[in-house]
């Protein structure tokens, strides 16, 4: 039982309080068919009237819903969307990689940070016939490609869990130094470096607009996770895009990544 694990490991000096309310999420997460009052009062070995004020905060925050009839509670919308968080992100970030591709007939991918690497998280491929495949599912070391330096230098604090513990320090101070510059310009690129003939743009979502340097604020959405864990890439056959429009694909990546970060921090209210 999801009560017992949770004491399994308790730290020396609990918050009664946080610990009743850890309790009956786990008890109303447990119970689809919907809880009532006095089960939780039970449940927990409280009075009823504290398992009722719990479950309205708990209901107050979207964590809990009370069937208006049966007045059973259930879990909420927002035990839904923290339960499949980068499925609601890849929901709402579809149609904005889209139109990206619209404008740039290049193959643009979503990524997040996944330890020490970038992994991908959804990718629309360009409609080009020589293009850059979908990589949905792959990831590559964070400290080498564009989105994964798009990703770091995004991160309002300490880069050093996303690292790789074989990193030697020369690479180390020239990832920082890289960083810096990825921060004061507003985005990362690479050609070829990590994948011969291939080349590409990325951007810090919630981070772009202002310059990556703003990041340390980043907006934020679905209950207070920061936008600027996701990164918004464009990859493309190295030359096919030439200086004449390097201009307009780099804006296009920030009004993209603008208009992600708006929409995950308005999905949030």
């Amino acid at each position: 039982m999801a009560t017992d694990s949770a004491r399994r490991d308790a730290p020396a000096y609990p918050v009664g309080s946080v610990d009743k309310a850890l309790r009956l999420l786990l008890v109303v997460a447990e119970r689809p068919d919907g809880l009532r009052v006095g089960d939780a009062a039970a449940l927990l070995g409280i009075a009823p009237s504290t398992a009722h004020r719990l479950l309205q905060m708990l209901a107050h925050y979207g964590f809990a819903e009370q069937d208006p009839e049966s007045k059973m509670y259930r879990a909420g919308p927002t035990m839904e969307r923290l339960s499949n968080f980068r499925g609601r992100v890849i929901d709402l970030a579809r149609p904005i990689l889209e139109r990206l591709v619209a404008l740039t007939q290049e193959t643009v991918h979503l990524a997040t940070l996944d330890g020490d690497r970038a992994l991908t998280l959804l990718s629309v491929e360009s409609p080009h016939l020589l293009r850059v495949g979908d990589r949905s599912g792959h990831s590559q070391p964070a400290y080498s490609s564009a989105m994964g330096k798009a990703l770091l230098a995004g991160m309002g604090g300490d880069i050093e869990p996303h690292l790789p513990n074989g990193l030697q320090q020369s690479e180390r101070q020239t990832l920082l130094s890289q960083l810096e510059v990825i921060r004061e310009r507003g985005y990362a690129a690479q050609d070829g470096e990590v994948e011969s003939g291939v080349s590409a743009v990325a951007v810090s979502v919630g981070a772009a607009s202002a310059g990556i340097s703003g990041a340390g604020t980043p907006a934020a959405g679905f209950s207070g996770a920061s936008t600027s864990g996701f990164a918004i890439g464009i990859t493309f056959p190295t030359g096919r895009i030439g200086v004449d429009r390097w201009g307009e694909v780099l804006a296009a990546a920030r009004k993209a990544a603008d208009e992600l970060a708006d929409t995950l921090a308005g999905s949030g209210r």
